[in-house]
């Protein structure tokens, strides 16, 4: 009876569930003056002027999630925002600015483009 009690107990530890990432994707994003440059790519960026849509799209894919946060501002622009604390800014649905602060841009925040007068 306690071989097959052990027995059982040793196969059954083989079953363990895998345990979720919990380490952080790495930084694809790097902001700069024209827009958000992608970490690893050839040389690929996402420019000042690109389409709403297609920028949301991007940025979902290399960030891994949706915008966290949606905001307008007085003149009319819509700010998006994501976890690793950067927000875009699009104007009449086109990319004019980023604002980047913690938790991955650390003091000072940064921008770039047109914010609207969004600061962080």
């Amino acid at each position: 009876m306690k071989r097959a009690l052990v027995a059982a107990v040793v196969a059954l530890s083989g079953c363990v569930s895998p345990q979720p990432e919990t380490t952080p994707m790495p930084q694809r994003i790097i902001p700069y003056s024209g827009g958000l440059k992608i970490a690893d790519s050839a040389g690929q960026e996402i420019s000042f002027g690109r389409v709403q849509l297609g920028v949301e799209v991007a940025m979902n894919r290399l960030v891994g999630a949706t915008p966290n946060e949606t905001a307008m501002t007085a003149q009319g622009c819509q700010i998006k925002g994501w976890k690793n604390g950067l927000k875009l800014v699009f104007d009449k649905g086109d990319f004019v600015g980023w604002i980047a602060g913690a938790p991955v841009w650390q003091t000072p925040e940064g921008s770039a483009g047109n914010t609207c007068g969004w600061t962080l």
